[in-house]
């Protein structure tokens, strides 16, 4: 098939009958890699973060039963229960085994093929994924019944922090090791990790547009069995018992509309977010460290925003958080032949993106940060109140200082997670 030039080739993977029976297909993850590389004369070596190409990973797709026809089940356990779930495992997910590579870059004279760290992004969160990236991405060619071990250590810690509730299920914020008690730093940098934590995003109210590409068919489909964690909106996630339909439409993003009375606000708002941010939800971001030089995050799929500006989550990690955490270490390192970026690196980047999404921090020029549409709307209805006070204008202050103190509760958690993770 010829190509135009240029243009990246296009792969219909939906004609091989082996991905139409996959929960996951090359074509529904992001890959990419980190790598030291010398572009820039002035500056010299730099580490610069790249997504791979799909098509670049048809040869190596040839040997995606690999790991299902390879895998030591023996030697990983000898309990028959698990040998089979490890082997449905393997044959499920285990073609993700070609994806991870053990040459680690060291200087920009390396092999093409070498990098420092590989980061796939996957836009859905159905658990069933955390098992069957954490057994594919996983060297079986070392301790093997540490793989296995974590593994169930995994599913024990899915169920132990899994919540319910009426609009679906989601985690409560925690990180954990998965496997035995590490030595040293460097066996500890080895060692799986999982770790979950709410953030804020905004949307529209009503129905999303459409998506780019959906990942997994059942996704937005509350069922028992499923083990997907759907969206949840602000109330939706503090009211997790109760039905809030009838009370979305009082979000302050809902109410306040302050691009309506201004003209050039209305213009940045279109030219920077491509809709008015309408409704605020609560996201999950799972972060899956499979070794030192391997990581996987989970989250909505958001594929209906831009990708540039930055507005997806994994597109914010690369473009911002990824290239802040470079120039520090460009800064602080004495050469720079010595930066490394492992997975503990990419777990901060990942939270930096997550966390700061809808903060002036995060964005020092943002139009209508998350503090601006709260503060705007307080001082309107402060102003109203003055001019012509009224019982329903204190009810509109306590939905807001409702809203607000969930907003609150949500950073608490998320402060209180990062503040253990550092001391860890």
């Amino acid at each position: 098939m010829e190509f135009a030039k240029g243009t990246e080739p296009v792969f219909d993977w939906h004609t091989d009958p082996y991905w139409r029976n996959r929960r996951l297909s090359p074509a529904q993850i992001q890959i990419h890699d980190v790598r030291l590389e010398g572009l820039r004369q002035d500056v010299g070596a730099m580490l610069e973060m790249r997504e791979v190409l799909l098509s670049t990973l048809v040869p190596e797709l040839e040997e995606r039963d690999r790991l299902s026809e390879t895998i030591p089940i023996e030697a990983a356990t000898k309990i028959r229960n698990e040998q089979v779930q490890l082997k449905s495992l393997a044959n499920e997910f285990g073609w993700m085994n070609v994806l991870r590579s053990n040459k680690v870059q060291n200087t920009i004279h390396n092999a093409e093929d070498s990098r420092k760290c590989r980061w796939i992004h996957i836009s859905s969160k159905f658990s069933d994924y955390l098992s069957g990236c954490l057994l594919a991405l996983s060297d079986w060619n070392k301790h093997p019944h540490r793989t296995a071990a974590a593994l169930q250590q995994l599913e024990h810690l899915i169920n132990q922090q899994e919540r319910f509730s009426k609009h679906g299920r989601y985690f409560a914020p925690f990180f954990q090791h998965l496997g035995q008690d590490f030595v040293d730093e460097e066996e500890k940098e080895d060692t799986p990790m999982l770790l979950s934590v709410p953030f804020l995003d905004w949307t529209v109210d009503g129905e999303t547009p459409p998506l780019r590409f959906q990942v997994d068919p059942r996704e937005g489909f509350a069922s028992s069995r499923s083990t997907s964690h759907l969206l949840r909106s602000i109330l939706q996630h503090f009211y997790r018992l109760e039905d809030t339909s009838d009370r979305e439409s009082q979000q302050v993003f809902t109410k306040h509309k302050p691009w309506a009375t201004d003209r050039n606000l209305d213009l940045k708002v279109r030219r920077w977010y491509g809709y008015y941010p309408t409704a605020l939800n609560v996201d999950e971001l799972w972060v899956l460290v499979v070794d030192a030089r391997h990581i996987v995050t989970f989250s909505s799929n958001q594929s209906w925003k831009a990708r540039w500006p930055p507005l997806q989550l994994s597109a914010r990690i690369m473009e911002v958080s990824f290239r802040g955490i470079r120039n520090n270490l460009i800064n602080t390192s004495n050469r720079h032949n010595e930066q490394d970026y492992t997975s503990s690196t990419h777990v901060i980047a990942a939270l930096n993106g997550a966390l700061g999404m809808l903060h002036r921090s995060f964005w020092t020029d943002i139009t209508l940060c998350l503090s601006d549409r709260y503060a705007s709307y307080l001082g309107h209805l402060q102003y109203r109140l003055h001019r012509s006070p009224s019982t329903k204008l204190v009810m509109d202050l306590l939905q807001v200082q409702e809203e607000l103190n969930i907003i609150i509760s949500i950073m608490e958690q998320q402060m209180e997670l990062v503040g253990n993770f550092q001391g860890v």
